[in-house]
């Protein structure tokens, strides 16, 4: 007896929710029996089971814990009420307030997400829940969107939701506030006699007019096409589908976006996407659509097309004709790139070649010019005129590099009353604009010499003349001029921001003390000291420019340390001296321009 009153508890349960589900999905009760046995066979449920969960029944007996009893009405009342009240339901999402924090939900969703704003009874209970906003990415298990879902009640558009639960959780954040999450876990609903099942995460929150929903189902395929869309969107890359037969195009979002087009809208035919192809590329386009269905073999291009907004985009296409079994074309596949920025870094590249070379053109012109202007201003070593008690020796080299030529400058002179006049210097900067003041330095110098006043004086004259140079207002140097006297062995001398000279007697080298004025050009109007320093038969005395020194890794010091250590070791000719310096010093011609001069006092 009580097996067989368990057994009529069990077919009274199945009939109840037969009845149940025929009325909550608008179908004969003898389909709602296959659905039910389809929610059983998914959920992995007895058939009492999945018939006590329609119902709302508790589960008694056997293993397990009994189940809880659902805190809303039951599917068949919620059914019921959705055909009285469906006239309702119009009226009840106009009083609907704006909620600005449901569009922000929405809005901010990457998943499919649906605001839901709650139908009450007469006691206050929660009835069901009506579709009152989707955004652009909802699309239930049976692919319906914003417009199959808006206004409709949730437990007619999803039945699932309430037999597994998710009805009551819903409900529960509408009342309290608790968000909402689960997943993944497998979910299935019915609709119109078909049950599809699928894994999913669900996600609610409270909202000020109802709840807010999201949700991602996590299968193979859908993970496929969201990795295949990113990988689209990060390489630019779109797909594309020709049918021969309808000569339609079904396409890809960024196949879209490469030719400027909305995706929302309808693929176009094939002729109007060749139209946006500008009309200088449209041959190519169209030898190689013959040539790929002749040839029946895939075919690749690059062509330019022009979008809707009047932007060029540079695109990269790859068709390939999908064959039936007698090898005829049925289809085309086609991937297209938009390669438009790597286009633009190309052109970009070409034009800086380009301008180098132009660049290049311009320093080796510039630099020819600059070593034949400092040819024919300085004269060869060998053609330094003597001068009256000195022996001379000068070693002057040009820089390597075109761009690193410099204006590196020496003079030599008998004045009339037979002393003798000497200086070295270095206009600043490089290229043909050093060369230049240069010039205009020396032969300046050398005019100013047969004044016969002292290298302060000179030194003066020389400042206020660099200082007005034209083109170059702001042109400014370095100088050291010298006047030697063989009568009383005397050499007087003045320094314009350059390197003190170096005395080296009896073995020893040291450099003269002098507190340099500025540099030429730089303080108009300034006076510059006149230093007397006596001399002896056999002295040396040398100068030289920074070339010979600077090195960008090596202190200053230390490097004129090392060139008084190498000229304490000299010889009594200055020829020597020199050579030996420049190669114990480790000269760089590629740096800057070097000069050395090496005065012998006889």
């Amino acid at each position: 007896m009580a097996d067989l009153r368990g057994a009529a508890r069990g077919r009274a349960v199945i009939a109840e929710a037969r009845v149940v589900l025929a009325a909550r999905l608008g179908v004969q009760p003898g389909e709602a029996l296959q659905q039910l046995i389809w929610l059983a066979r998914d959920l992995d449920l007895e058939m009492e089971e999945a018939a006590a969960l329609v119902i709302g029944a508790r589960r008694e007996g056997g293993e397990g814990e009994p189940l809880p009893p659902p805190t809303v009405m039951p599917l068949v009342e919620a059914g019921r009420a959705a055909e009285a009240d469906l006239a309702a339901d119009e009226g009840r999402l106009a009083e609907v307030e704006d909620d600005p924090a449901a569009r922000a939900v929405l809005d901010a969703s990457i998943d499919a997400a649906v605001h839901l704003v709650p139908v009450r009874g007469v006691e206050g209970t929660v009835l069901d829940f009506l579709y009152a906003g989707a955004n652009e990415f909802t699309k239930d298990l049976f692919g319906r969107g914003v417009a199959e879902l808006m206004g409709k009640r949730l437990l007619r558009m999803d039945p699932g939701s309430a037999l597994l639960g998710l009805f009551t959780s819903y409900v529960e954040t509408l009342e309290t506030g608790k968000v909402f999450k689960r997943g993944p876990f497998e979910f299935s609903t019915a609709q119109e006699g078909v049950t599809r099942t699928s894994r999913m995460s669900v996600h609610c929150v409270q909202v000020p007019t109802g709840i807010c929903v999201s949700w991602r189902y996590h299968d193979d395929e859908e993970r496929m096409r969201r990795r295949l869309e990113r990988v689209g969107r990060l390489a630019l890359m779109g797909f594309g589908e020709w049918d021969l037969a309808t000569d339609e195009l079904e396409w890809s979002e960024q196949m879209a976006h490469n030719f400027g087009l909305d995706p929302v809208h309808t693929a176009p035919m094939l002729d109007e996407l060749t139209k946006l192809v500008v009309d200088e590329d449209r041959p190519l386009v169209e030898e190689r659509v013959q040539t790929m269905l002749s040839r029946r073999a895939p075919v690749e291009m690059e062509h330019r097309v022009m979008t809707p907004d009047g932007e060029y985009r540079h695109l990269w296409i790859f068709a390939e004709p999908v064959l039936d079994r007698a090898g005829r074309p049925v289809s085309v596949n086609i991937v297209s790139q938009d390669i438009t920025r790597r286009r633009g870094i190309e052109r970009a590249l070409a034009e800086t070649r380009r301008e180098m070379l132009r660049q290049q053109a311009r320093t080796a012109q510039e630099r020819r010019v600059a070593v034949t202007l400092r040819r024919a201003i300085l004269p060869d070593s060998d053609e330094v005129m003597p001068l009256p008690g000195l022996r001379v020796a000068i070693r002057s080299l040009a820089a390597e590099s075109a761009a690193r030529i410099g204006g590196d400058w020496f003079a030599t002179r008998p004045l009339p009353d037979g002393r003798s006049l000497f200086a070295i210097g270095d206009a600043a900067g490089h290229g043909l604009p050093a060369a230049a003041a240069m010039a205009r330095t020396r032969n300046g110098l050398m005019g100013l010499a047969y004044t016969n006043q002292p290298p302060g004086r000179l030194m003066g004259w020389l400042n206020e003349m660099v200082g007005q140079m034209e083109p170059e207002p702001a042109a400014t140097g370095t100088a050291l001029i010298a006047r030697y006297d063989p009568r009383a062995r005397e050499m007087q001398w003045s320094c314009a921001g350059h390197l003190p000279p170096i005395l080296v007697r009896d073995g020893r080298a040291w450099q003269l003390e002098v507190d340099p004025g500025p540099m030429l050009g730089a303080v108009p109007s300034l006076g510059y000291p006149t230093v007397t320093t006596r001399v002896e038969p056999g002295d040396l005395v040398f100068l030289y420019t920074d070339g010979l020194v600077e090195r960008r890794d090596v202190d200053l010091d230390e490097q004129i340390a090392r060139l008084m250590e190498i000229l304490r070791d000299r010889s009594s000719s200055p020829e020597p001296v020199l050579d030996r310096v420049l190669a114990r010093m480790g000269h760089d011609r590629a740096a800057d321009d070097t000069t050395l001069f090496a005065v012998r006092i006889e």
